[in-house]
């Protein structure tokens, strides 16, 4: 009788960092850092950011 054997799991243990994130009359904002979640004070920058369409990103792929 053989015996099956049990196929190994492997979990990533990597950290997904992530931002906050707004966005306001088309201008997108990041919380900083340093502010407190907790407070009423906190601290969001404007950021350069475009909205381009998956159409726009696919004509810009090269396949090789």
């Amino acid at each position: 009788m053989s015996r099956k054997k049990k196929p190994i799991r492997v979990y990533s243990q990597a950290v997904i960092e992530t931002q906050h994130v707004f966005t306001e009359n088309d201008q997108v904002f990041i919380k900083d850092n340093n502010s407190s979640t907790s407070s009423n004070n906190e601290m969001w920058s404007p950021i350069q950011f475009k909205w381009v369409s998956i159409g726009s990103v696919q004509d810009c792929l090269v396949l090789e």
